[in-house]
C-alpha cells in the first residue's frame, strides 16, 4: 500500500531520504528520460502559470540543475516525477509528482529546473525475491 505525502510532509521526509532525487521526465518522442540531481525544497512558494500569465500560491517546489537534454524535455512546462529511493533496505520509496518548468538562474541562463509539488506517496518496499508479490 501507498502512503499519501502532503507538502507539509516534504521538509520531515527530505531529513529521512536526504536531497538527492532521481528525475524522471519525458521526450517530444514520448521517451523516457531520467537523471540523478540534487534537489533544494521551498515551501510555500508561488508558481507562474503554465502560459506565463500569472502567479498563483503553491504548496512548494523542488529546484534543481539537469543536463540538457532535460532542459529540452521541458521547453514547455510539463508533468515531473521526482523519485527519492529508500533510505534503507526494506524501506519505502518517496514518489513526488509535480510540473516542471525551466527557470533562468542568476547569471540569466536557463538552466534551472522548478518543480512544483502536485502530491506525493511513499511507495510500497520492493519484494525480496523477484517475483514474489509482483503486482506492478
Amino acid at each position: 500500500m501507498s502512503q499519501p505525502v502532503t507538502a507539509d510532509d516534504v521538509p520531515a521526509r527530505l531529513e529521512e531520504y536526504g536531497m538527492i532525487a532521481f528525475l524522471v521526465t519525458v521526450g517530444g518522442d514520448g521517451s523516457p528520460k531520467v537523471v540523478h540531481v540534487p534537489v533544494l525544497w521551498t515551501a510555500g512558494s508561488s508558481a507562474t502559470s503554465p502560459d506565463g500569465t500569472s502567479s498563483q500560491p503553491a504548496a512548494g517546489v523542488f529546484r534543481c540543475t539537469p543536463g540538457g537534454g532535460t532542459l529540452r524535455n521541458l521547453a514547455q512546462p510539463g508533468p515531473v516525477t521526482l523519485v527519492f529511493p529508500p533510505p534503507e533496505p526494506g524501506a519505502y520509496s518517496m514518489l513526488i509528482d509535480g510540473t516542471g518548468r525551466v527557470m533562468d538562474d542568476e547569471s540569466g541562463t536557463a538552466d534551472l529546473l522548478e518543480v512544483s509539488f502536485r502530491g506525493g506517496v511513499l511507495h510500497r518496499p520492493a519484494p525480496a525475491v523477484p517475483g514474489d508479490q509482483a503486482r506492478c
